[in-house]
């Protein structure tokens, strides 16, 4: 993001608005996304006791694959410029997820302001894979309960909001049902959002 767009997010999450993202911005904007969270948390923190009660085993690749409901999307989002229309999300996830498309879909009424937020720039659900750099350690992926959204431009090893470009009102449509925008609680990795508690 440009200093402008940076002093835009301290303004919308109520901090000092200096064009400096530093710790105190970070607090400033963790609290704005929990703060708008549902109460109680619909979904447990990754990691947590409760997590494979509530999400089951993760997939395996030719192996067992989480439960999933497809859900239909309101506007197409596109795969490598193939249109997509719907996805397979984990069953205890997937209409909060279809949610957070119906309020995105308000926020950027047409095509044009949701290519301008990279909201139409789909990555995938579903990869049955570790994360990356752990041998034993599975992405939430691996349970189809986190999207990826505008990779290109809010890459894994890719700071936000000083480099990456999500947009803060995204995050916070995604919070508003429980989800946890990684560029905002891990500092990078801004495309990627999980349905698991803040921990």
């Amino acid at each position: 993001m440009n200093r402008i767009e940076i002093l835009h997010v301290q303004e919308r999450i109520g901090t000092v608005v200096d064009g400096f993202w530093g710790p105190k911005s970070i607090a400033a904007c963790q609290n704005h996304l929990k703060n708008m969270m549902p109460v109680p948390h619909p979904f447990p923190a990754e990691g947590s006791s409760g997590f494979l009660d509530f999400f089951g085993p993760h997939g395996e690749k030719d192996g067992y694959t989480p439960p999933s409901k497809r859900i239909k999307l309101p506007f197409t989002i596109y795969y490598d410029q193939t249109p997509v229309t719907s996805l397979l999300v984990h069953e205890k996830c997937a209409d909060s997820l279809q949610r957070v498309f119906q309020k995105l879909a308000t926020i950027y009424p047409d095509d044009g302001a949701r290519e301008a937020a990279g909201i139409l720039v789909y990555n995938g659900v579903y990869n049955p894979r570790k994360k990356r750099g752990s041998a034993t350690s599975w992405s939430m992926h691996a349970w189809m309960n986190a999207i990826d959204i505008n990779a290109g431009k809010n890459g894994n090893k890719t700071s936000w909001p000083v480099n990456a470009k999500m947009p803060i009102e995204v995050m916070e449509c995604f919070a508003q049902e429980g989800w946890l925008a990684a560029g905002a609680f891990w500092g990078r990795d801004a495309m990627h959002f999980q349905a698991t508690g803040p921990v």
